[in-house]
């Protein structure tokens, strides 16, 4: 039996983790843990949804982008003769321009004056869901190629039971997979006769027959708890101080895959012996992790004034329990009739080494809000929201060995929005209406990675043997439409 145990999960959770969720949050920076008090506050601050005025549900789309550096020619066995030579054309692999465009809803009202419940979800317009393994000694971004291609949702609920504080509890969904493969490939071989120019000659007609596939999705919950304090309540000389703590659980997307392949070989031109049949056996199972999710935690500070709002955010997250989506051998055998290798030595072909380690990322910011305009319309009322906020996000990235090309760098998040809310005009619903724009940027640290010159060359090594450029911007922008109801 061939085992190969695919360990997957590039140093990021998704979308929502790169960019934030909902136009007020993504509009600070994805900031504003102790500022929730809208259902797209989920993702941060399930126990923030008590601080509702009302039902509300919001409907938005996201431009979401990665464009990284150009990377230079590698060495590789393009021409796949088992080594590297001149006769090799150069590799080009580029991490090109990624698009993780999504439409991002949420929906949350408070259910009596204790209680309040809600759910949020981002949908990619582009891909649900992407899996990939990489060649580890090849240039490859830890947190930026394959992780923002991925569906998003959060569902909770916050409860208040003491003045001011406020505990909430929230499962951040994703899914675990099951894939079976069973196929049969059969190749009739005949006997050499005078004029065979080679082997093609003997072979004859190979039928590949697929028997069955299945791919089954199972759900899996991610964790998460928070707590809300507003202490003003017990403190009143601190009134509009907000303090919060959020907590949530690590998971990834296992996908254990088995492919049963048996190959057949019937060699019949033997008049006098008949058909013979050899068959091989060659069970392969894979077992891939995806998409991992870091434990986090987040400690937030906020003043929250009539008109003015501030805040800062602390988040540790625990990159040191990532793994890479590397494919790595570690046993295998084939049976058949005649044949059967049970324990052969098997040596990995993708070994690599790399350290990561827990990250302190800080956020802040602010939000403007305007007195209520009155308007001479069924709308009533206007109000315009200002809000912008900073973020700077270290690389977990410490060290690697000589055979990988691991990239990645520090990032600073540079975000603002602007929203207007009023009444409705139409008289449909009874709460207000809003329209919100946002915009950011993330430029990523400029730096080089140097690799070990060697000779021969390395696989995946500049071939004017510069080091490797790291860096590029990330950006997202996009509206979302408010309803109270």
């Amino acid at each position: 039996m061939l085992l190969l145990t695919a360990l997957m999960g590039a140093a990021v959770a998704g979308p929502v983790d790169i960019w934030g969720f909902g136009a007020d949050h993504m509009g600070r920076g994805g900031g504003g843990v102790a500022l929730v008090d809208r259902p797209a506050g989920l993702f941060l601050n399930p126990a923030g949804l008590i601080h509702m005025d009302g039902p509300e549900l919001t409907i938005g789309y996201a431009l979401q982008r990665v464009s990284l550096r150009s990377l230079p020619d590698l060495y590789w066995d393009t021409n796949r003769d088992g080594a590297i030579t001149d006769a090799d054309p150069p590799l080009s692999k580029q991490p090109g321009q990624l698009r993780a465009d999504g439409v991002q809803t949420s929906i949350g009202r408070p259910v009596g004056k204790r209680f309040a419940v809600g759910i949020a979800f981002l949908i990619p317009v582009d891909r649900l869901l992407r899996i990939h393994t990489f060649e580890p000694s090849l240039p490859h971004y830890l947190q930026y190629e394959d992780s923002p291609h991925r569906f998003e949702l959060t569902a909770g609920f916050a409860w208040r039971h003491l003045p001011g504080l406020s505990v909430g509890g929230a499962v951040q969904m994703t899914s675990q997979s099951r894939f079976l493969v069973d196929t049969t490939l059969t190749a009739p071989v005949g006997l050499a006769e005078a004029g065979d120019d080679g082997v093609g000659d003997l072979v004859g007609p190979v039928t590949l027959d697929l028997h069955e596939m299945t791919l089954d999705l199972a759900p899996a919950l991610i964790p998460m708890v928070s707590v809300d304090w507003e202490v003003g309540e017990l403190v009143p000389a601190l009134d509009g101080l907000m303090l919060a703590v959020a907590y949530r659980g690590s998971a990834g997307l296992p996908v254990d895959t088995r492919v049963d392949l048996q190959a057949n070989f019937e060699v019949s031109d033997d008049e006098s012996l008949g058909p013979l049949i050899f068959s091989a056996l060659a069970p392969i199972e894979l077992s891939i992790f995806d998409h991992y999710v870091p434990e986090r935690w987040t400690f937030g500070v906020a003043w929250r004034g009539e008109r003015l709002r501030l805040f800062g955010d602390l988040h540790r997250v625990a990159w040191h329990k990532a793994r890479l989506n590397v494919a790595t051998v570690t046993g295998g055998g084939v049976y058949s009739q005649v044949l059967q290798l049970e324990s052969p030595e098997w040596v990995d072909g993708n070994p690599y080494a790399f350290t990561l380690e827990p990250t302190w990322n800080l956020g802040g910011g602010g939000e403007w809000h305007t007195r209520k305009l009155a308007v001479a319309s069924k709308a009533e009322f206007v109000r315009l929201i200002g809000r912008a906020g900073v973020a700077y996000s270290p690389t977990p990235l410490v060290s690697q060995g000589a055979g990988t090309a691991l990239l990645d760098s520090d990032r600073l998040t540079l975000a603002t929005g602007v929203g207007v809310e009023h009444g409705d005009p139409l008289g449909l619903v009874e709460g207000p209406l809003m329209v919100e724009v946002y915009g950011q940027v993330h430029p990523l640290a400029r730096g080089t990675l140097e690799l070990p010159e060697t000779d021969p060359p390395r696989p995946g090594a500049p071939i004017d043997g510069a080091p490797l450029p790291i860096g590029g911007m990330l950006w997202s922008a996009g509206a979302q439409w408010t309803i109270g109801f």
